[in-house]
């Protein structure tokens, strides 16, 4: 829940509310509900972003990263997402610091320039057309069609940060660097999910 859902919510708590609460508490309060109202909106702004930056990245990041080096044939690239099920990886140099990421998204984008291109207007292509509209990408390396620069983010990234972060950079997965910009993890749309939940 948004912190402005849950402000909103707060708003709908009433005075005789506060009281009956109070009332219910044992003992002797000497507070008027306007100053427990005060308290109880300062409580849940702190508690809210000390909930916000208590999950860090390296604590849900994937470990283990499916890489290629930018000199990588676009062919073993396809082959590695689709043995691994997965719809990008993470484009690295020698050093392991991070290059770019490929994603499907780019391969729609090489094929077409107007970004137009959905899975199905490919299927559409490939069907009616005589040759395949993706053979170009058998000359190709990783390189020249990774996004690039990268958005990556540190290991003490606050959770919700890196959820902004996506959000902002319209963008499904986001590769994780230490101190050093070295690739040590990534974390994806789906792990941000199982998290919230």
């Amino acid at each position: 829940m948004q912190f402005s859902a849950l402000t909103q919510y707060t708003q709908k708590i009433t005075d005789n509310d506060i009281l009956h609460a109070m009332k219910k508490i044992p003992g002797y309060l000497d507070i008027s509900p306007s100053d427990f109202m005060e308290i109880y909106r300062v409580a849940l702004e702190y508690t809210l972003e000390r909930l916000k930056n208590a999950v860090k990245t390296d604590q849900i990041m994937i470990r283990k990263v499916i890489t290629a080096g930018k000199e990588t044939a676009l062919v073993e690239v396809i082959k590695k997402m689709a043995d691994n099920n997965i719809s990008g990886l993470v484009v690295v140099k020698q050093d392991q610091t991070v290059a770019g990421v490929i994603s499907e998204k780019d391969f729609l984008k090489k094929i077409d320039s107007n970004h137009r291109l959905s899975f199905m207007n490919v299927l559409l292509q490939c069907i009616e057309s005589q040759g395949c509209i993706a053979a170009d990408f058998k000359n190709l390396k990783a390189g020249q069609i990774m996004s690039c620069p990268p958005v990556t983010v540190q290991i003490q990234t606050p959770v919700m940060q890196v959820a902004a972060i996506m959000d902002q950079n319209n963008i499904n997965r986001v590769p994780v660097v230490d101190e050093q910009s070295k690739l040590v993890g990534i974390i994806t749309r789906s792990d941000l999910v199982q998290t919230m939940l």
